[in-house]
């Protein structure tokens, strides 16, 4: 372990815990370690020395001898890691002829079960191909090698966190870790010893095609994007209670967030419109990585947050934007509980208190309004107010409780009336998000009809809430995927968009103003059986799918007038009385 361990008897103890014992490659491990005093004691003051181990295969060839190089191309074509160990580079240039044999059957049966993936097919068929000898990326030499307990293990590192690689591919990883005196050099506690299970590669996610809707002939001066929008799944929920059929290394957010930013990034879309992204999780994990992609970021938090050990944290929307594409001109930041107070107080008196419990759900919504950058001739991008195409893109997260459908609409409708306001500022509006409603519900006919009927008595109104909205609009949008070949028949939106071992169906929508904006491809939904048994999944890391329009703005007919200017707060007194007579 490195400091020389003590004679007398050790003051501490130690103790290591692993989230998953099931290591994943890239997936940094970031075990809990406990140090403890006997009988209560004061712990003194100490430092924790670790060092992570990989195990030592022996010779696939010269069981005596243990391995120095290892072949790579196994390992990406999932071949027993043991076949691929040698002890020497004259061993593995005299089994080269038997890899390749393995290579060609193993990249075959693999390239039967990938379609429309012609790179991958291309690279998997020439792993049989002779590399470069001594090639780091195809040869691994081993580094030091210690023993323990009559077993061989190379060190890998020597920090409390490790990141799997794909030299330990099929192999166990071993812990070992102390508290130790530095200035004396010696331990205070015995060496704790913990060894994972062998380590494994991720899954590869099935590739989605965007699917054209229209076939248009294009031009120059058009403008057309992409959005994409995607609840993630907080790791505030993603609990072990909630989620047991999911495997428990598929489960850990090290392991979630590089499987969703992988996929995030494959779509490619031009906004991004994410739910669920937990606060701290932005920070640290999603605005830097996708900063890094050219995007710019927006954010809106819930207000009440959940203490988790570290510090209060909870979920949010965030809305990500290409910064070379757009800038950001205004953004509201709607918080429900908030504009629930009007509709509370045009309630009967006996009625407020409960109402205002019942109406205070800690939903939100986060609206941008996002300006076009045109392209110049003289310089890389103008900002111009001659052809300037305005976004306008709502991201928002309904209340899922569902014994509380009034809950819902009172949102929805507040949400949408907002965007009516902004509307007359001659904006395109996108409206993105898990609006928690199947379709057909009061909220999802509100949206796209543009009016609920409210004259008849409704069970679900035991507050009297629906007297006080406004419901009906006349915005006009249409939802992205009715014209999706892939919809079902009936209620012409998907089958579903979340899954889990007690729901299918569909619950997250991307809206648009269809005078505005015109349709022209979506990404192909998965088949249900990808999905099996539940989502998350080692595949897809939330119980949710992604969904992604691709859309070009119409032109208009005549020279189209200045934009008025922007409301300052749309959302002010929406459910006031005087709103409701049309």
């Amino acid at each position: 372990m490195g400091p020389q361990e003590s004679s007398e008897t050790t003051e501490l103890e130690v103790s290591v815990s692993l989230l998953s014992k099931t290591p994943v490659v890239d997936c940094e491990i970031n075990p809990f370690v406990d140090v403890t005093s006997p009988g209560s004691q004061i712990v003194p003051p100490h430092s924790l020395a670790c060092n992570w181990y990989r195990e030592q295969f022996t010779c696939s060839v010269h069981h005596g001898k243990l391995s120095t190089f290892q072949c790579m191309s196994c390992v990406e074509l999932d071949l027993p890691p043991k076949e691929s160990y040698h002890c020497s580079s004259r061993c593995f240039l005299d089994s080269w002829k038997i890899h390749m044999v393995r290579h060609h059957d193993a990249a075959e049966a693999v390239c039967r079960n990938l379609t429309g993936n012609e790179q991958s097919v291309r690279k998997l068929r020439s792993s049989g191909s002779w590399p470069a000898f001594g090639d780091a990326s195809l040869l691994h030499q081993s580094a030091m090698v210690v023993e323990r307990e009559g077993k061989e293990w190379i060190k890998v590192g020597s920090s409390k966190a490790y990141v799997p690689t794909m030299d330990d591919v099929g192999l166990r990883l071993k812990l070992e870790s102390a508290a130790v005196d530095c200035s004396l050099g010696i331990h205070l506690s015995p060496v704790n010893m913990i060894v994972t299970d062998p380590v494994i590669t991720p899954p590869s996610t099935p590739h989605r095609h965007m699917v054209q809707i229209r076939h248009l002939q294009k031009s120059s001066d058009d403008v057309m994007f992409t959005v994409l929008s995607y609840n993630v799944l907080s790791d505030l929920y993603a609990t072990r209670k909630i989620y047991d059929y999911c495997a428990a290394w598929a489960l850990l957010w090290g392991y979630r967030r590089q499987n969703l930013l992988r996929e995030i990034i494959k779509y490619g879309a031009d906004i991004l419109c994410l739910q669920e992204v937990q606060s701290d999780h932005f920070e640290n994990f999603f605005e830097p990585q996708l900063a890094k992609c050219g995007y710019s970021a927006v954010y809106k938090k819930k207000t009440q947050g959940v203490y988790t050990g570290k510090g209060y944290v909870s979920d949010g929307c965030a809305t990500f934007y290409r910064r070379d594409l757009f800038k950001e001109i205004k953004k509201y930041e709607i918080e429900f509980r908030r504009t629930a107070l009007s509709v509370v107080e045009a309630l009967k008196p006996e009625l407020r208190n409960p109402a205002r419990i019942h109406l205070a759900k800690d939903n939100i919504a986060l609206v941008v309004v996002l300006e076009k950058m045109q392209k110049g001739s003289t310089t890389d991008a103008i900002q111009t107010r001659i052809c300037v195409a305005f976004y306008h893109q709502a991201n928002t997260h309904i209340s899922a409780d569902p014994k509380h459908p009034d809950v819902k609409l009172f949102q929805v409708a507040n949400l949408v009336n907002g965007l009516e306001k902004i509307a007359q500022s001659q904006i395109p509006l996108l409206l993105c998000g898990d609006i928690n409603s199947l379709p057909q519900s009061d909220p999802h006919t509100f949206i796209v009809s543009g009016r609920i009927n409210r004259t008849r008595e409704r069970e679900d109104d035991s507050f009297g809430i629906y007297q006080h909205l406004k419901l009906y609009h006349s915005l006009c949008l249409l939802s992205a995927y009715a014209s999706s070949s892939q919809s079902d028949l009936g209620t012409k939106e998907p089958v579903f968009t979340h899954v889990t071992r007690d729901f299918c169906g569909t619950l997250d929508y991307i809206f648009y103003t269809a005078k505005d904006m015109i349709l022209e491809g979506l990404l192909e939904l998965p088949y249900l059986e990808s999905t099996e048994p539940s989502l998350p999944s080692p595949i897809w890391s939330s119980d949710h799918i992604a969904l992604m329009a691709r859309f070009r703005l119409k032109r208009p007919s005549r020279r189209r007038p200045d934009p008025l200017p922007l409301p300052l707060n749309p959302w002010q007194q929406l459910s006031s009385s005087t709103t409701l007579a049309e």
